[in-house]
């Protein structure tokens, strides 16, 4: 796939519309079916900038347990079915600040959107959702007949272990977003991780030689797109629809 940092907002489209198809059919099925309200209600927080502070602590603790299995200081990994049990135990390893931070202030896993209501339900939707995604995805660039492959990648053992980093990202993603949402609102939580997202995409732009006027587009494009995707899981409260479609999103776009 074309480097992310300085593909055309055209080349990119495809992946846009994949997710804001799958969003708005989350949104539409939860019109429908009430999933999200048999979520349990998120508290506000009594210590705001102390969960905030934990919640960079937690990001500096990834880094380095993520630093530390590149030095080779965890489990070996490698292709073997035990390398790549090893290579989801590292995992667990790395995130695992996330845990300790939920056990040190008591708050539970609707605090990172990850609770077992309606869990099959969840499970069914996402992986629906995320077959809708790779589709749309394929049938845009038309690829569609790499749709099979991409669905069979995604259930060889080998590529399942890599279903635990990607899920695990976006445990840590909402877990960020929800402390940051009782800091500083709603609006701004979505607003803020969109546009640094968007501006994390600007030297590549810029040594790229885009223009102004492309760099614009993008920019607005990059924003837009983080900011629809957070919208839609935050008013699900549910990072299990979303991971797997992520997984699947992943494979096809030869991420992992």
């Amino acid at each position: 796939m074309d480097d992310p940092q300085t593909a055309s907002v055209f080349i990119l489209l495809p992946v846009a519309t994949a997710y804001l198809t799958v969003c708005g059919l989350w949104l539409l099925y939860d019109w429908k079916a009430k999933l999200r309200r048999d979520e349990p209600p998120l508290a506000l927080s009594d210590h705001p900038y102390w969960d905030l502070l934990l919640t960079v602590a937690a990001a500096a603790g990834i880094f380095l347990l993520g630093g530390a299995y590149r030095a080779g200081w965890l489990l070996p990994t490698g292709s073997t079915s035990w390398g790549r049990l090893a290579w989801i135990a590292d995992n667990l390893i790395i995130y695992s600040p996330i845990a300790a931070v939920l056990l040190v202030r008591r708050q539970g896993p609707e605090t990172v959107f990850l609770t077992p209501v309606r869990l099959p339900e969840k499970i069914a939707l996402g992986l629906a959702l995320g077959v809708v995604a790779v589709a749309t995805y394929c049938l845009l660039r038309g690829e569609g007949d790499r749709i099979p492959q991409y669905l069979a990648d995604a259930v060889a053992f080998d590529t399942l272990a890599d279903f635990v980093p990607v899920f695990l990202e976006g445990v840590a993603v909402a877990f960020a977003f929800v402390r940051l949402r009782w800091l500083v609102g709603t609006a701004a939580a979505v607003a803020i991780p969109s546009l640094l997202f968007a501006a994390g995409h600007v030297p590549g732009q810029i040594e790229a030689g885009r223009d102004a006027w492309h760099m614009t587009v993008f920019f607005a494009f990059n924003s837009a797109l983080p900011a629809a995707i957070f919208g839609t899981v935050q008013r699900a409260r549910d990072v299990i629809w979303i991971g797997l479609v992520h997984y699947l999103m992943d494979i096809a776009i030869h991420a992992i």
